[in-house]
């Protein structure tokens, strides 16, 4: 069932990637490094989002490094954060979500490259920002455009949440069957070792009692 809402969740989060934000949703296995590249340019800033949705103590790695290998953030064993930082120097950077200190429980994460603030709608088009005054249907549908974004956002970031959520319930559920199959399979054993017990003792005391019998 867990794989079934992880394909979900996959599905989803990568419906469109060539447009800002780019949105993926990742398992990192234990004792292992998943690393992320993105081409941005300079003078810009950009907003990196992670939110780890199930696994271990929902903890991971976190180091973003610049097209000349300088670290431009670092992270040990986060759980959710939010992420500013300007792009310096074009090129390609670097995200790596490290799972090295687990041995045992992989992660489930999901994260996000934005642009900050977030894109007009025509950066989304891919044309070249407004450097007129827009009028007041334009600044209008860019006031919706932001509030939906920032909606879009939170949603999604509940929507993990609760994947979480039913994870962990799944994963409870199948430890709690585990466990009852294994004590009923216990309780039968031994119920059959006690009758076992019980009937050599008592074919144990009835061959007594018919040897003193004969003796007489």
């Amino acid at each position: 069932m867990c794989s079934v809402w992880r394909f979900c969740v996959l599905f989803l989060n990568m419906s469109i990637v060539f447009a800002y934000p780019k949105r993926f949703t990742i398992e990192v296995p234990d004792d292992e490094t998943f690393c992320a590249y993105e081409n941005l340019y300079t003078s810009k800033k950009y907003a990196l989002m992670y939110q780890v949705i199930h696994g271990g103590n929902l903890d991971i790695d976190l180091v973003i490094r610049d097209p000349r290998r300088r670290i431009v953030h670092e992270r040990k064993r986060g759980t959710h954060e939010d992420i500013k930082f300007d792009s310096h120097v074009n090129g390609t950077f670097e995200f790596c979500f490290g799972n090295e200190f687990s041995s045992l429980s992989e992660k489930l994460v999901y994260f996000e490259l934005r642009p900050d603030p977030y894109e007009s709608l025509s950066e989304e088009a891919g044309e070249a920002p407004h450097v007129t005054v827009l009028s007041l249907v334009q600044s209008t549908l860019e006031a919706v455009h932001l509030f939906l974004s920032h909606a879009e956002s939170t949603q999604i970031e509940l929507r993990n949440r609760e994947l979480g959520d039913r994870m962990v319930a799944e994963d409870l559920n199948q430890a709690v069957l585990y466990w009852s199959v294994a004590v009923t399979i216990a309780i039968f054993v031994t119920s059959m070792g006690q009758v076992t017990v019980l009937k050599n003792f008592f074919a144990d005391k009835k061959t007594s009692y018919s040897s003193r019998g004969s003796r007489l």
